[in-house]
Formats: C-alpha cells, sequence, structure tokens
C-alpha cells in the first residue's frame, strides 16, 4: 500500500440524526444528557466513502476525557449549551455524556430537546485514512472529536467544515494497492498493515487504477456539490484533471450564486417588490413596536424568519435575499460614492442626512463591492449559498513517467489535494440614526440607511480578506496565511516590485487580475520611488487611491496594516455569502436625543485556492 500525506484545514461534520436521548435530572442538580454523537455508517465525501472506526485506539478521546469538549447549538461557537462530561465507545458508537449550563439560553434548547429536537452532529478532525479497495472506502482509523451540537437541520456530511481557529494538520492517506506476485526468494504470508512497511514495488500502480480514482473523485464532486450528470460524464468523459474540474466547479458556483432559487433568505419577491421593500421603514416599525404602514416588510421578515426556522424576535429582523440584491441605476451609485462617510445621521443637517430626503432605494450589495478594496481588486463571489462550500485543489503536482512497455505500471505521482472550506462567519456592524429622519424621510432614509451599514460591513469584509486573524470567528486573511510568498523586508525599491511578480511567476501562476494592495503611506513612498535614478519614472503611477504598479493595478486601504504590500491573483479569492442580513434595532441608544441604535450581521467567509498566488511584503522602508 502506499502512503500519502494531505494537508487540511478543517474539520469535517456528520450528523447522527433522530438520536436516542437519555435525559436525566436529579433534584438540585444540573440537567444531563446522555446519547450517540457518531456512528461507522459511511458519509460521502469528494474523496469516497469515509467510516470512522470506532475499534480501540481509533478514536482520541482527550478532549472528551478532560472535559474540553463543548456542546454547542447549531455549530456556533458563541452559542454555547453545555459541555461534554464523559465519552465511551460502545457498539460501534461514541456515546457522550453532556451537562447543561444553568444559563436562559440551555434552557430554551432544553425545551426543543424535550420537544422532539433530535438531530445531533458531531465536529471532527481526521488524521489517517485508509482505502479499502473492495469496498471503496476510506476508514479513519484516527481521528479526534472536537465539539458536538444540538442542531436544527443536519449538517450536509458530504461537506467538510473550515475552522479558521485550526491550523493546518497533516492527515495520511493509505491507499490500497495490488500486491505484486511474491517472488522466490522472499518469504510467504502477507503485507504487514503498518504503513511504514511500504516498499518501493508498492508505490507501482497501473494507470488503469489511476483513472478509477479520478473517476470517483469526480463523481463524489457532483455529488457533493448537487450537479447534473451531465457534468460528471463531460469531465469524465474528456479526461479532464480535478484541478481543471476544481476551476470548473468555482465558476458553476459562481454563476449558480446569480440566481440562486434556494438561497434560504430568497422568499420570492418580484423586483418592484423588494424595490418597494423598506429597511429604514422596518427599523422604525421595530423601535416603535408598531407595524402599522409597514405590513408588507412584516409580511416579508415574517417569511424569511419562516424559511430560516427562526423565532420572532421583537428586537431583530431578517432582510430577504432579493432586497440586498435590487440593482441600482448610475446616478444611485454615484450618490452611494458621494456619501461615503456618513455616520449618526440626522435631519438636522444636509450633510447628515437631510439632502437625501426622498432619495431612491439602493442596493445593499452593490453599495458593499463598491466600498470593498479586495473586491474592486477582483476578488470572486459565491452568493446565495446555504450550506457550506468545498472545492479541491492541487497542492503538489505529479510526475510524468515513460514507461519501457505497455505492460510496465506507472509509478504513482505524488499528487496530494487540499480542501478550500467555507463555512458562514458573522461581520457586524453598528450606526445609529435618529427616529425623526426615519419618520420625516419615507422612503428617503433608505439609501442612506442601506449606504452606512453597507460602508460597515464592507471594511469588516476587506479587513477578513486582507488580514483576518482566522480565529474567534474571523476568516483566515493572505497575510500570515500558510504558502503565501513572502518579500524580503527592507526598501521599496524597483527590485522589491518585480520580485513580488517574480515569486508568483515561479509558482507558474499568471494573474488573470493581478494588483498590489497596500496603506496610503507606502503608495506615497511608491510615488516618491524611481525605478531608474536621475529620471522621472516612479514605482507608483496615477494617484494614491488608485494607480499602477509595473503594469497592474494599485490600490491603497488604511485595512492593510502599517509598512506592508501585497501583491496576487485576486481571483483566487472567493468569497462565499450566504445572503442574510439580520438587523438588530435598539430604540433607546440615545432616549434624550430620540436616536436609534441600529446593528447588522452580514454572514460570509473568506477562501484562498492558491496561497501560493500571492506574495507580502512587510516592514517597508
Amino acid at each position: 500500500m502506499t502512503v500519502e500525506t494531505h494537508k487540511q484545514s478543517e474539520l469535517f461534520r456528520r450528523c447522527v440524526s433522530g438520536a436516542e436521548f437519555e435525559v436525566r435530572q436529579e433534584e438540585g442538580q444540573k440537567r444531563s444528557l446522555r446519547f450517540p454523537a457518531s456512528s461507522e455508517q459511511p458519509v460521502e465525501r469528494w474523496y469516497g466513502n469515509e467510516v470512522l472506526s470506532h475499534d480501540p485506539g481509533a478514536v482520541k478521546m482527550d478532549r472528551a476525557k478532560a472535559g474540553a469538549m463543548p456542546l454547542l447549538f447549531n455549530h456556533d461557537v458563541n452559542d454555547p449549551i453545555g459541555m461534554i462530561t464523559g465519552a465511551e465507545v460502545k457498539g460501534g458508537r461514541m456515546i457522550v455524556d453532556a451537562e447543561l449550563f444553568d444559563t436562559a439560553r440551555a434552557a430554551e434548547v432544553q425545551k426543543m430537546i424535550d420537544g422532539g429536537l433530535r438531530n445531533v452532529s458531531l465536529a471532527y478532525r481526521v488524521n489517517e485514512l485508509v482505502e479499502n479497495k473492495k469496498s471503496e472506502t476510506f476508514t479513519a482509523t484516527d481521528w479526534e472529536p472536537y465539539e458536538v451540537s444540538i442542531v436544527t437541520v443536519p449538517a450536509d456530511p458530504s461537506v467538510g467544515i473550515g475552522r479558521g481557529a485550526e491550523s493546518q494538520y497533516s492527515v495520511r492517506m493509505v491507499r490500497a494497492v495490488q500486491q505484486p506476485a511474491v517472488s522466490a526468494n522472499t518469504k510467504g504470508g502477507s503485507m504487514p498493515n503498518d504503513v511504514t512497511a511500504a516498499n518501493d514495488t508498492a508505490d507501482k500502480v497501473s494507470p488503469l487504477d489511476m483513472e478509477q480514482r479520478r473517476k470517483q473523485a469526480i463523481s463524489n464532486l457532483c455529488k457533493a456539490n448537487k450537479l447534473d450528470d451531465s457534468y460528471r460524464d463531460m469531465w469524465i468523459g474528456q479526461g479532464v484533471s480535478l484541478d481543471k474540474v476544481a476551476d470548473d466547479l468555482l465558476m458553476i458556483l459562481e454563476e449558480r450564486g446569480k440566481t440562486n432559487p434556494q438561497s434560504v433568505a430568497k422568499i420570492g419577491l418580484t423586483e418592484k417588490e423588494a424595490q418597494s421593500f423598506s429597511i429604514a421603514r422596518a427599523i422604525m416599525a421595530t423601535a416603535s413596536r408598531d407595524w402599522k404602514g409597514a405590513e408588507f416588510e412584516l409580511e416579508a421578515i415574517q417569511a424569511v424568519q419562516k424559511r430560516m426556522g427562526k423565532s420572532p424576535d421583537p428586537h431583530r429582523f431578517f432582510v430577504p435575499f432579493e432586497v440586498l440584491q435590487r440593482g441600482m441605476s448610475a446616478e444611485q451609485r454615484a450618490a452611494a460614492y458621494a456619501n461615503s462617510g456618513r455616520r449618526d445621521l440626522t435631519v438636522a443637517s444636509a450633510g447628515g442626512g437631510g439632502y437625501l430626503v426622498m432619495t431612491q432605494n439602493m442596493g445593499f450589495v452593490d453599495m458593499l463591492y463598491n466600498r470593498s478594496v479586495a473586491f474592486n481588486m477582483g476578488v470572486r463571489r459565491l452568493s446565495g449559498l446555504t450550506n457550506s462550500v468545498t472545492i479541491p485543489r492541487v497542492s503538489a503536482s505529479g510526475t510524468a513517467y515513460w514507461l519501457s512497455s505497455e505492460s510496465t505500471a506507472a509509478t504513482e505521482s505524488q499528487q496530494t489535494f487540499q480542501q478550500v472550506s467555507m463555512t458562514p462567519k458573522t461581520a457586524a456592524a453598528y450606526t445609529e440614526i435618529s427616529r425623526q429622519l426615519l419618520l420625516q424621510s419615507s422612503p428617503g432614509a433608505e439609501g442612506i440607511v442601506t449606504d452606512d451599514l453597507a460602508q460597515i460591513v464592507a471594511v469588516a469584509a476587506d479587513l477578513a480578506v486582507l488580514n483576518g486573524a482566522g480565529a474567534n470567528g474571523e476568516p483566515d486573511g493572505i497575510i500570515g496565511y500558510s504558502g503565501v510568498g513572502s518579500v524580503a523586508a527592507g526598501s521599496l525599491n524597483y527590485a522589491a516590485a518585480l520580485e513580488f511578480q517574480t515569486d508568483v511567476a515561479d509558482n507558474n501562476v499568471r494573474p488573470q487580475a493581478g494588483g498590489y494592495v497596500t496603506t496610503p503611506s507606502v503608495a506615497s513612498i511608491a510615488k516618491q520611488r524611481q525605478r531608474f535614478t536621475s529620471t522621472d519614472t516612479p514605482l507608483w503611477t496615477g494617484n494614491i487611491w488608485d494607480g499602477q504598479i509595473e503594469g497592474f493595478r494599485a490600490m491603497s486601504s488604511k485595512q492593510v496594516p502599517s509598512a506592508t504590500m501585497i501583491f496576487g491573483d485576486w481571483s483566487e479569492i472567493v468569497v462565499g455569502e450566504w445572503g442574510v442580513l439580520e438587523v438588530e434595532v435598539n430604540p433607546y441608544a440615545n432616549f434624550q436625543a430620540g436616536i436609534i441604535g441600529v446593528r447588522c450581521m452580514y454572514t460570509m467567509d473568506v477562501g484562498i485556492r492558491r496561497p501560493y498566488a500571492f506574495s507580502v511584503m512587510q516592514t517597508i522602508s
């Protein structure tokens, strides 16, 4: 058998629907649960059918037994409801004991469980997979549970779920191959199961076997992403590589997102209805708890809540997807740009909102993109998502071998794959609006309210792409991402500017949407640096905000850390959008002045398909 090491940066999820709960609560003690959290049921992944082994030693129980494994609701790390207090493997299942917290939220979930909610989902990490060719499965012989969740809707088991807080780790994939006949000078007996015993002859694999693996991977990818069989047949019939399949898959998902009727927040509004929906009117109705005059908004909001399975909340509402996507005219876009800096909006001054009474509705999403440096540079977007997304990529190329005859077996290439996984993460933004503005400008406040919320969400989105920490619910950004190239710190001169491009070119990347992004201060330095001495040939041409360096666009943003510059192919970054804008209203932000506080939350994530398509220079002087 052969051993392959795969770098992966995600946890997987699998669900146990209709789990058998044992609920206990003795007088004066915490409420406890006992239920199965895993089984040996095969789950279809893009590389094949995965089975979790529950043999002795296969499950790493350290976290569970140490009381370090949380019980969450819907896999939300910000919504803990208890702790796993114990675990045991029994009858091919992992049975866990859990105690619920003494909190209002845990009590609310407890009522759901009492009412029949029995869906359980497990997040886990796989360290080793062993292939069984006969059954066409991969068995996880070394895996570790990380958290257990009570879920309203069972997770899609075919999707790997990214966890930004987790560092990359290695997965050994032990592939079974047909062994050569035992030679005369070899002792009888079977090949040892120890993967370290694999020898050179075991690394031989027939071209037919490699082709079967390609076909199986393509088939699994199509199933996981719910693609028509015609795509599978085309890719298999044309001999398309998995790397090219991943490129095509991304384009399909991108186009699907533009008209995706399955978005959880799509309720079937016509274009006219979407234009008539007023976020400002909904904010005012939520603040006053009086929906008279906003009956249409209330009906639409209730439809979104029903589709999302959310309970009504008098303080918050969800905006329909069609409203977020409603278009803007050129004049509206100009107005959006012109008023990009507004905050704490009142009618008192023209600049504070007075001029905007009676302006037309504007699209939240369009303004969001107009504000974002990353989107301006060519970041790709997958909108209207309902499930988490996993896209494979080749992390190491295979090697071609010349065959001495038609019966010669090819040496198995060392082509390995990674997964770009995106799972919902929420960016929050806060602004304050006067009650008088909302009352006097119907629908005049719509444009400025939407504009303001879009701008501060765009700031969060930009930060996530450029410098996301990959922890505490924040996506993982370019700077510090494993595999991103680097230019040595020091003076930003002509050689350094060119090194960005050679760094990327050396990885066989030809940028489709190439460009430099840096801070305004570094942009100023670049405008003053000459490519050649005693000539007027600055590194940066154009203005400070939007210029050019050596044939590529250059933009500046305060979102970039000081003394830092990024270059790369921005089309290699994918921003997934789950299309649900949640608006929470605080009518008492400034009670005396009649100021209403508004917090909006937008759900997104960032995926970097090829980190080596980027290079970063820090500590620039």
